[in-house]
């Protein structure tokens, strides 16, 4: 499907294309919302980590407890949000998602105050992790269900490029930002700028004027919620498109994740590089990542949404073969390998995601749309956990650079079996 074939054919004019969605008012809502609580997202994810470490002495056992908790409830609850998402208007959705995770964030420095270090523990610090994760599981998927319905068919690719650019700035900013509240305020008062993220992209969602049609079942039933998870389940296992897609998306979500626990050991271990230069590399893919979201829409519209989703895949996975090439003497030549190869692959997997996301937004009925980004979400994250075990039985097995090496080759060839997918080429 090319950008062109995403316009209305009926002739008529739809809701503000010509000015562009900087024009469109509840759209800068909503994105103004969304980059202030990525921002504050992006605080929290560090300082509750530091407060384990700092406050509560935790251990590694109990900080990769923590880690669990926060990405446990995309498998235990994702599909579930999906069939909420379809089943009820998403605006309230979102806006109770934020208020949740608003009040549930506000825990941590209450208990650090009100009780001390008695009140305040790494178990505490789980379930904070664990209801918020259930929270943002839901907000989510209702989120990219919710923005076709907010503005036009031709507009999708504009917007979710802001909305990509926003979380790469959120990527970039909301580390360092979060590093330098919690030295000035400590890791528990750092949180509470989150909460204030949270609220204010509740009341941005509260000014939307744009009505939202309530979902409507022909038949007037409502099936039951395995049903209701089932037929996401078909529509997307029995689209070829949407199954191609997916199946890359895994494949990609497995092997990256092996890149994200081998790396740093590279980095430290074999290169030298230092915990400050490697969060350096690190970062520098959020640019890349950056101007992936700002090339996506011109991209699709010169190659097409197909052509274009296919090249993002290719870029970001071939450019993982520049990392094992660095030479290990910490050399100038070394840095610009890696910089290039990061900068490189969040360019390509920027502009992967945005057209992938704007596919199905503008293929898949209004009706299922919530269960349909459920079950995608769900089944290419539900890889992840694997991709970690499996980097660490690889590094110690053939060593970090190695271990890189195939890694690199074995996303290369996933993308050129993408490539060769006459399916997503010509979508």
């Amino acid at each position: 499907m090319s950008s062109s074939e995403l316009l209305d054919r009926s002739g008529q004019q739809a809701p503000e294309p010509p000015r562009g969605l900087w024009h469109h008012r509840d759209f800068r809502r909503l994105w103004a919302g969304q980059t202030v609580s990525l921002l504050g997202s992006r605080v929290t994810e560090l300082a509750l980590p530091v407060t384990a470490i700092v406050l509560l002495d935790a251990g590694p056992a109990q900080l990769g407890l923590l880690n669990s908790a926060q990405y446990l409830p995309v498998l235990c609850v994702t599909l579930f949000a999906g069939v909420l998402a379809d089943r009820v208007r998403r605006r309230p959705l979102l806006i109770a998602a934020n208020l949740g995770r608003a009040a549930i964030l506000t825990a941590v420095p209450l208990l650090a105050w009100l009780g001390g270090l008695g009140g305040l523990g790494v178990w505490a610090l789980c379930a904070v992790a664990f209801a918020t994760g259930v929270l943002t599981a839901l907000f989510d998927v209702a989120y990219q269900a919710y923005v076709p319905s907010l503005v036009a068919k031709e507009q999708l690719v504009d917007g979710n490029s802001k909305l990509q650019a926003s979380r790469s700035v959120a990527e970039t900013a909301g580390q360092g930002l979060g590093g330098t509240l919690i030295q000035a305020l400590t890791a528990p008062v750092a949180i509470l700028v989150d909460c204030a993220g949270y609220l204010f992209s509740a009341v941005m969602l509260l000014r939307i004027r744009t009505p939202e049609t309530p979902p409507v079942r022909p038949d007037g039933a409502r099936p039951s919620i395995r049903k209701e998870i089932a037929a996401g389940l078909r529509m997307t296992l029995h689209s070829r498109l949407l199954r191609v897609i997916m199946l890359h998306a895994s494949w990609y979500n497995l092997l990256w994740d092996i890149v994200l626990v081998v790396f740093p050991l590279y980095g430290i271990r074999e290169l030298h590089l230092g915990p400050a230069g490697l969060g350096v590399i690190i970062a520098v893919g959020s640019l890349g990542a950056f101007g992936g979201a700002l090339s996506a829409g011109p991209l699709g519209s010169r190659l097409g949404v197909g052509r274009t989703m296919v090249l993002g895949m290719v870029v970001a996975s071939a450019a993982t073969l520049l990392l094992p090439l660095a030479p290990g003497s910490g050399s100038g030549t070394g840095h610009l390998l890696l910089g290039v190869g990061y900068v490189l692959n969040g360019f390509g997997i920027a502009v992967f995601n945005i057209h992938s996301i704007t596919l199905r937004q503008a293929t898949v009925p209004a009706e299922l749309i919530g269960r349909v980004s459920a079950t995608f979400r769900f089944l290419t994250w539900a890889v992840i956990p694997l991709g970690g075990l499996l980097g660490g039985l690889l590094a110690a097995a053939v060593g970090p650079r190695a271990a890189l090496a195939v890694t690199a080759g074995g996303l290369t060839a996933g993308a050129l079996v993408f490539l060769c997918s006459r399916t997503a080429v010509r979508s």
